[in-house]
């Protein structure tokens, strides 16, 4: 029996008018929400009208897609701040990266740290060098030979 292998792929879907996949811009949002159900209560059938355990369903669901949403910002502004904490740690720190344009190697110290798009990005030696082509991290040598001199 054969296997396909696993990818890091998600089935967005596609949509039905146009076959193209959705975006994040196609889901439903709040304000979708607040219309659909607004249109239902305006066309529904007076002699059946919804029941106040649909109404209260819906409404119940309303607040915790919002409730979700401002913990889906929170938390990314906490992963944000947290790595930017463990990157800050790297200042002063003497760094080997790899330059994926030259495929050459930078050395130097960590004079300071930005995010930038989400992406930790070291000064070393006034080149910008992305935290994901650091290879080794170790104290400044320089510094070393200074406080075994002295």
């Amino acid at each position: 029996m054969s296997v396909p292998g696993v990818t890091n792929q998600t089935n967005q879907g596609t949509n039905a008018a146009s076959g193209a996949p959705f975006s994040p811009a196609d889901r439903l949002g709040k304000q979708e929400f607040l219309m659909l159900l607004t249109a239902q209560l305006r066309n529904q059938d007076p002699l059946r009208p919804m029941e106040d355990t649909a109404f209260i369903a819906q409404l119940a669901q309303l607040n915790t897609l919002e409730q979700m949403q401002q913990m889906n910002e929170t938390l990314s502004i906490l992963a944000e701040m947290s790595l930017l904490a463990q990157t800050a740690s790297l200042i002063g720190r003497h760094v080997t990266a790899l330059d994926p344009s030259s495929g050459g190697v930078i050395k130097g110290v960590v004079s300071d740290v930005t995010i930038q798009d989400g992406t930790p990005i070291l000064n070393v030696g006034g080149t910008a060098v992305a935290l994901a082509h650091v290879v080794s991290i170790g104290l400044d040598p320089s510094a070393t030979a200074r406080g075994g001199a002295a």
